[in-house]
């Protein structure tokens, strides 16, 4: 199958991901934001049980989008195989890899958490700070993903160069600011931050359609 028609598929399919995500965020209130960064044992274990339900819901949705994006990235990989420089795709891939990898040990590090609260046990101090630190290095080198992947991207429409250069340059800096500039405005750029998320997957499928819509012979069923 065309590595176009992949990134398509799973562009539009992470891009439905994310927005259900943020469906259930504004409907319910409900983020995985909160337990990303440190509380008070007692309002972090006691919020874990209050949402609970909703929580489990947004971590089966997350947890099929990191498949979803792994797989948009590894498909844009090789189809930029042989068209862009081979060390710059290794880092993306080992950085994307990296980025994968943390985000499942962080999802399911919360609902370890999770169910210990259920039966009454708090986490712990150094339970929530190795969260925090979890999901930061795991945001780090997600921003290292986007700046390879923007420079990488085709510039051959208006849009792909859109797309590239605002997920190479405005995302990263979305992304650093989350973790050091003080409330609202960290609330702010986590907003803007995931618009990028659910933007970002949906216009690279419309720019790879194109791409595989002008490449695809005229006569091909495939």
């Amino acid at each position: 199958m065309r590595p176009e028609r992949m990134i398509v598929v799973f562009g539009i399919l992470a891009g439905l991901l994310a927005a259900a995500m943020a469906v259930l965020a504004f409907s319910t209130g409900v983020t995985q934001e909160f337990f990303e960064a440190i509380h008070p044992a007692k309002e972090y274990g006691e919020t874990l049980v209050r949402q609970a339900t909703s929580l489990r819901i947004a971590f089966s949705l997350d947890n099929l989008f990191l498949l979803a994006y792994t797989a948009f990235f590894l498909w844009f990989v090789i189809e930029r195989r042989g068209k862009a420089d081979p060390l710059a795709c290794h880092v993306l891939i080992g950085s994307l890899l990296l980025a994968s990898l943390l985000d499942a040990v962080e999802n399911f590090h919360i609902l370890a958490m999770l169910n210990r609260a259920d039966a009454g046990q708090l986490p712990s101090d150094g339970e929530i700070e190795l969260q925090y630190v979890l999901s930061a290095v795991k945001f780090t080198a997600g921003y290292l993903v986007a700046v390879i992947f923007g420079v990488l991207y085709p510039r051959d429409t208006l849009l792909a160069r859109i797309v590239g250069a605002s997920t190479a340059i405005v995302f990263p800096i979305l992304g650093v600011l989350v973790f050091t500039t003080p409330a609202p405005w960290s609330d702010l750029c986590g907003l803007g931050r995931f618009l990028f998320f659910v933007l970002g997957f949906f216009l690279s499928g419309i720019v790879y359609w194109n791409r595989h819509s002008a490449s695809a012979p005229a006569n091909s069923d495939r």
